[in-house]
């Protein structure tokens, strides 16, 4: 994408975060950067701060730590769009549109789960990869964290399969000008001087890959990277530690945005963007 756009960026594969809703304010403190600085998206998720930073400031070195594989699942978007088609077959054909797909309705048959599985099997046989987060996310009740696995797929399938083709040209430009790595936070050596962008779990929702760590752990990594080092922090706003912690040794510039949607809950909750930049 040739210019972030400062009210949205959404990344072009399902994914759990509302980063995409804070795109005008990473714009914004991006312009604040010197030319030629390196910027490293710690708890990288889906991207979008990367991609917003990069897109704010071409010049800049941004490193985007994707722990989670999306990378890898935008790097596949061709072979998802092929399987998307094919199970849309399946499942498509009832119900109104909504939202770009079919109205929610009763579970699956066990002719079309099967049908589905199959499908899902022979995908991932042929190209090596499945993008298991996406299909379950097209296949399934409420907000999911975990991957479909044709081997052993959820007990109610539901047809919720998009109707709109995936953004393929949106998802291959999605890499752009990034230096992707993947690495545990508490693995990485970054230099002193460096911006961060840091989005750790919240203390209430440990989840994907640092399910069961002890989130304070995580934190304490966090609060030792802020050392030195001018960062943007995402956090709760109901976690008083983040506000303690950064009053008394930062003074940072706070923004809130109320009422987004949580994607662990699908619940309203309010988030904090902390910066130093």
């Amino acid at each position: 994408m040739a210019n972030v756009n400062r009210g949205f960026c959404a990344p072009p594969l399902p994914f759990s975060g509302n980063k995409k809703f804070w795109a005008g304010e990473l714009y914004d403190e991006a312009m604040l950067i010197p030319p030629g600085a390196t910027v490293w998206d710690v708890f990288g998720g889906s991207g979008v701060c990367a991609r917003c930073i990069k897109d704010a400031r071409p010049d800049l070195r941004v490193i985007w730590n994707d722990f989670d594989g999306f990378s890898d699942r935008v790097r596949h978007v061709v072979e998802t769009e092929e399987l998307r088609r094919h199970l849309l077959r399946v499942v498509g054909g009832e119900g109104d549109m909504v939202g770009g797909g079919s109205r929610l309705r009763c579970p699956l048959s066990a002719e079309q789960s099967a049908s589905v599985q199959g499908l899902c099997a022979a995908a991932l046989k042929k190209y090596g990869f499945l993008d298991g987060l996406s299909i379950r996310r097209w296949l399934s009740l409420g907000v999911v964290k975990e991957a479909y696995n044709p081997d052993n797929p959820p007990a109610n399938l539901y047809a919720r399969v998009p109707r709109l083709p995936l953004r393929i040209a949106d998802a291959l430009r999605w890499l752009d000008g990034l230096e992707i790595i993947r690495d545990d936070v508490q693995n990485l050596v970054i230099p002193v001087g460096d911006y961060l962008i840091l989005d750790p779990p919240y203390a209430a929702s440990v989840c994907d890959e640092y399910r069961g760590r002890d989130t304070f752990s995580i934190l304490k990594t966090v609060r030792d990277l802020m050392a030195g080092r001018p960062f943007i922090l995402f956090g709760d706003a109901s976690i008083l530690f983040w506000y303690e912690v950064l009053t008394e040794k930062y003074s940072p510039r706070f923004f809130l945005k109320k009422d987004l949607i949580s994607g662990m809950s699908g619940k309203k909750r309010s988030e904090i963007m902390y910066s130093t930049w």
